[in-house]
């Protein structure tokens, strides 16, 4: 969450994060939160528009799950016609920690963007909000919780493409963002697969489980500048405790769900903090862009191991900074132009784990039923059926694959085989009894982290 945080850091700052690193205790990561009590429900509406120049509005939208009034800027094409029949493709930028949604059009992305075609939208996501929906909020913090993931994906997409003449589909909506907005437009294609066409992530925080647990210390100390005056509330429950909610932060990064980003076009952009092309005045060593180069060589190495494709513009020499980024984006918008608009297949069958209650992939909804925090993992998803394993109970709709009113044996889901009819819209929904719940909140992950758990293999065939 917080790369992008030293490249602005004031001497103030920069002294509290000295301080903060040498305390053990914070270091230890021993975070007290009061979980949220109730999941965040979206609900969006608009409160006003300014017309800040010829093609930049600012919306203030009113967000249910925010429990607040947020600001986005929306950029639109040359050439812009509301009412003139022509849709256009969506690209949303994401900015840094310590940042907002005005810094793309303050360091100047309308010169980089040029005549490209895109309805370009620029969400907040506060100070540190991590792109997330938070944990909770420390002892003694009043207030909504923040649901930054709610807002963005659940409320903000749905409303462009209800009030903009977009071209709604995967083919022409991409995402990308830098330093923590890099590490949010992943996590958002390995959450919601399907959603966005193609991801660009410039010098993106895209492993924040990196070398656990070292980095929750440095994670820790970084979040203690937000209690300096200007930098935002006290964010150390964006995701919990790193040392007893391990599973909330690895569910927030992309680089433990690599598997989930099959069949989404990557684009990763990463310079190794020496100092380069434009850091002549700053010929040292950028702590942060160091520590971004190695999360960036975690993910690939993820990536690679699960065979999944994807393009690195891995410059070298760089600092933490926008110039930087600027170039990153016009290396992306060069590789983007080919895909926009072009088909998009979903991989099939296709793997998927989360530990949400509630999630989507590839147009299968599935909710989970247990009493605790942990990954539901899923392979082989395909419409003859698909691999289960947790516990509790999960719901499973898949998407319109079959032909309405036609019947269906299911077998294999922990109860006798049963029959089940496609509704109207093609779809079957039906139930996967896993046992009992867990009791404990899962703490192991990798190979071995499942057994004893249990493993379902459910088949769909025709009667």
């Amino acid at each position: 969450m917080w790369c992008g945080a030293v490249a602005l850091l004031t001497a103030g700052a920069s002294a509290a994060l000295a301080l903060a690193i040498a305390a053990p205790a914070q270091a230890s990561g021993s975070v007290a939160c009061v979980p949220r009590a109730t999941t965040p429900q979206p609900g969006i509406s608009e409160v006003s528009q300014t017309q800040v120049s010829d093609r930049l509005l600012e919306l203030h939208l009113r967000s249910n799950a925010m429990q607040d009034v947020q600001s986005v800027y929306v950029l639109l094409p040359h050439g812009y016609a509301a009412g003139g029949g022509k849709r256009y493709p969506v690209l949303y930028l994401l900015h840094g920690a310590l940042g907002g949604y005005k810094d793309w059009i303050d360091n100047g992305v309308e010169g980089v963007l040029g005549n490209a075609p895109y309805i370009v939208v620029m969400p907040d996501d506060g100070e540190d909000g991590s792109y997330s929906d938070w944990y909770g909020l420390p002892p003694g913090v009043s207030g909504p919780v923040p649901a930054w993931e709610t807002y963005h994906l659940d409320e903000l997409v749905p409303f462009i493409d209800a009030n903009f003449p977009t071209l709604a589909d995967r083919s022409h909506r991409f995402i990308a963002g830098l330093s923590s907005g890099g590490g949010g437009a992943t996590k958002y294609a390995a959450e919601r697969p399907g959603l966005f066409g193609a991801v660009g992530s410039f010098s993106g925080a895209v492993d924040t489980d990196l070398d656990y647990p070292s980095y929750a210390a440095i994670s820790e100390a970084l979040w203690n500048i937000t209690l300096l005056p200007g930098y935002g509330p006290d964010a150390h429950c964006t995701w919990g405790d790193p040392a007893t909610q391990r599973v909330v932060w690895r569910d927030n990064t992309a680089t433990p769900m690599a598997e989930n980003l099959r069949g989404t076009p990557l684009f990763l952009a990463s310079g190794n903090g020496q100092p380069g092309p434009y850091d002549a005045t700053a010929p040292y060593v950028d702590p942060t862009e160091a520590e971004v180069w190695s999360m960036n060589q975690q993910l690939v190495a993820a990536l690679d191991a699960d065979h999944i494709p994807h393009t690195d513009y891995f410059y070298g020499p760089g600092h933490h900074s926008w110039p930087y980024w600027l170039r990153d984006l016009r290396s992306f918008l060069a590789w983007l132009a080919p895909k926009v608009g072009a088909p998009v297949p979903v991989p099939s069958p296709f793997s998927y784990h989360t530990a949400r209650q509630a999630f989507t992939a590839w147009g299968w909804s599935f909710t989970a039923h247990r009493a605790v925090i942990e990954n539901t993992y899923l392979s082989g998803v395909s419409r003859a059926g698909l691999t289960v394993t947790g516990s509790g109970t999960l719901d499973v709709v898949t998407p319109p694959l079959f032909p309405p009113g036609r019947t269906y044996v299911l077998s294999g889901a922990g109860h006798a085989p049963s029959r089940i009819r496609a509704g109207r819209h093609g779809r079957l929904r039906f139930s996967v009894d896993l046992g009992p719940s867990h009791q404990s909140e899962q703490t192991s992950f990798g190979p071995g982290a499942t057994s004893g758990w249990r493993r379902l293999t459910v088949r769909i065939r025709r009667r």
